[in-house]
């Protein structure tokens, strides 16, 4: 990994337009990375959902991250565009105070899609951030979140029907599982890759909350 830039941010991975073709489309999103501690509580959360019969994608826990936002098909000039707005959260913001736990579903019990992992903490300061971030990406024409933002962890997509009651008794049987608290001390944009084993995130860019 490169020194970090006196500004507070560093790349593993320098986005050059010149070193690709003109016009490359990437999927990319924004999100805070996790410890390896709180990925791997969450997978052992994620495994209790596997043993209780559900079909589901299963995300890797290696790839486990805190999405702020997804920017979907993006132009490589336009995360460069996207790396100067990142850059101005570098120390702007502090760090936060994180944990991750509990159980969730969306949209409902009855017909639950995904299967995730809740966040508590700082999480006013969290929802500051995402909002913050939120308007400055619209200002390059990115397209605003419409949907209220509820942090969170997905831990399983859901393939086939699940019994409500089965959902409901997982719920409250892992309701007071939660992680140590951690620091989230950066924002790192991604590059998302869907193979037909899942999908493969690289780190791209990243900046330092707090300063």
């Amino acid at each position: 990994m490169e020194p970090r830039a006196p500004t507070g941010c560093f790349w593993d991975l320098k986005i050059k337009t010149m070193a690709e073709p003109f016009g490359k489309i990437i999927r990319a999103f924004i999100a805070i990375p996790l410890p390896e501690s709180v990925r791997q509580m969450l997978g052992d959360l994620q495994s209790q959902l596997k043993k209780a019969g559900i079909q589901a994608a299963w995300p890797k826990p290696a790839g486990f991250h805190l999405t702020l936002t997804f920017l979907g098909p993006t132009s490589l000039d336009t995360l460069m565009q996207i790396q100067t707005v990142m850059e101005m959260f570098c120390g702007k913001y502090p760090d936060l105070v994180l944990a991750a736990g509990g159980m969730g579903v969306f949209p409902g019990i009855r017909k639950t899609r995904v299967v995730w992992a809740g966040i508590r903490g700082h999480t006013h300061r969290l929802e500051k951030l995402y909002h913050q971030l939120d308007k400055n990406l619209h200002r390059l024409g990115i397209p605003g979140q419409t949907r209220r933002f509820l942090p969170h962890i997905t831990l399983a997509r859901i393939k086939a029907p699940v019994h409500p009651q089965t959902l409901a008794d997982l719920i409250q049987k892992h309701e007071r599982t939660w992680s140590d608290e951690f620091y989230a001390r950066t924002i790192t944009l991604y590059e998302s890759r869907l193979f037909s084993q899942g999908a493969i995130h690289t780190r791209m860019f990243q900046t330092k909350l707090g300063g």
